[in-house]
């Protein structure tokens, strides 16, 4: 027999690998990557009644998948934390999924660097997932590219980038913090 806090916590991890899923997919969507790439094809499968659901369309982007994650981060909250109030619960909510955003941009930006001194160094390892990552990378850094553009072979944006990342991800948990106090 397993324990229940085994259970639970298996849950809770579940949880966080579709919403994680979600907000993979809602940013291959935000990057107009390849839609038919392997991997983004398999998470669309995996996600396909969230999908169903949670297709609401802005300007070409998806942002049912933002709704969808805000969400399950609300249902779970709701459920481990009882005695709060639906907007506590709702603020809560909006704080993980941008963290969790936040996160997963800081990633793909140090998977771009990493694979981009690889390719630089004519390592050759093309395939669904680096050209997926590239493809968001790309996307994201070029945001940070048009503010500070490459100089002397120097391009600073993937710095620039993760900067603003961690310091909106600090910024963010200081809200929170405060906001539970």
């Amino acid at each position: 027999m397993m324990d229940s806090t085994v259970i639970f916590g298996m849950l809770l991890t579940i949880k966080e690998i579709v919403v994680y899923l979600v907000l993979v997919l809602f940013l291959i969507d935000l990057a107009k990557a390849d839609s038919y790439n392997k991997i983004a094809r398999i998470v669309k499968i995996l996600l396909f009644p969230l999908l169903l659901i949670f297709n609401v369309h802005y300007k070409k982007i998806n942002i049912g998948l933002l709704f969808a994650a805000l969400l399950i981060n609300f249902i779970s909250f709701y459920v481990l934390l009882p005695g709060y109030d639906l907007g506590t619960l709702l603020n809560f909510s909006i704080f993980l999924t941008a963290k969790m955003m936040i996160g997963l941009l800081k990633f793909v930006v140090i998977i771009g660097v990493v694979l981009s001194w690889f390719y630089a160094f004519g390592a050759n390892f093309y395939n669904s997932a680096t050209s997926l990552i590239q493809e968001v990378y790309e996307t994201t850094v070029s945001i940070f590219r048009n503010i500070i553009p490459p100089t002397a072979g120097f391009d600073l944006s993937p710095l620039i980038a993760f900067f603003v990342f961690q310091l909106t991800e600090r910024v963010l948990e200081i809200l929170m913090f405060e906001y539970m106090v």
